[in-house]
């Protein structure tokens, strides 16, 4: 997890102009997995991974208390502002979600888009182990990864993706290719961002990795970590194929309950 990608940082600006679909549906499906496993609308919820705060802020305007954390300083920024009269119950950390802690245990986990940049062995057995250690017993993790036979299957021939965006005095031109090593099911990716203001171009360039997930190794660090696998979905509620290599996996952290001596 050690790129630091322009679209994170430099380009934070861009992302919500970039990534703009509605996420009142995503949010509706994640309310309703709450609600069927008993965490309530003023549960405490860590958005794992809070981007520019668009989760966290949804969630907290549904009445649930929310802490949005992100190692990206540019993102939590964007975050803070979004709401210029704080929401109570809301707040935005800066930290790397492998070194992160809380002063207390949240009812709930939500990771949306991030676990595919774990792509060291080591990096992807400690974040499960984090999303334990943050979770109170009983309580409800949500996330998802790039599935690997999804995956093969849509990038068996590459991809390329290709958005324009106007701007106020100019156009921001954002493509990305993706290129899949087989062997090591890597997701080799590039990115580039042309911008045009008042006839003066500038453009900016990177690589970067992703990693998918199988379902067996999903399973193996769920149970290492002491967490129960409990549902899955193919994607947040969606229609369509916008989510076609996507995994949504339910868990729950285990109540260890006191053995009780039958003397």
């Amino acid at each position: 997890m050690d790129s630091p990608r322009p679209y994170y940082h430099e380009f934070a600006w861009a992302y919500d102009l970039l990534q703009n679909d509605s996420i009142v549906p995503r949010v509706d499906f994640i309310q309703a997995v709450l609600g069927q496993n008993r965490i309530p609308a003023n549960a405490t919820i860590l958005d794992a991974g809070c981007g520019t705060g668009r989760y966290a802020t949804e969630l907290a305007k549904r009445g649930f208390r929310v802490c949005g954390v992100d190692r990206s300083t540019e993102f939590i920024a964007i975050a803070r502002n979004r709401e210029p009269d704080a929401l109570e119950g809301l707040e935005f950390v800066i930290a790397n979600l492998l070194e992160a802690s809380f002063p207390s245990l949240f009812d709930a986990v939500l990771c949306r888009g991030v676990l595919n940049d774990f792509v060291k062995d080591g990096e992807r057995g400690s974040i499960f182990r984090k999303f334990a250690a943050w979770l109170r017993p009983g309580g409800i993790l949500i996330f998802d990864v790039r599935e690997r036979t999804k995956t093969l299957e849509r990038y068996a021939k590459g991809l390329q993706h290709r958005r324009t965006v106007e701007l106020p005095n100019g156009t921001l031109e954002f493509q990305s290719t993706t290129v899949l090593d087989m062997e090591s099911c890597q997701l080799r990716i590039r990115e580039r961002f042309d911008i045009e203001r008042g006839g003066v171009h500038a453009s900016t360039e990177n690589d970067f990795v992703m990693k998918c997930w199988t379902a067996s190794e999903i399973t193996f660090h769920l149970s290492e970590a002491g967490l129960d696998e409990i549902a899955t979905h193919s994607n947040y509620g969606e229609d369509g194929l916008a989510w076609s290599d996507r995994l949504v996996v339910v868990a729950l952290k285990r109540v260890h309950r006191p053995q009780v001596s039958s003397q």
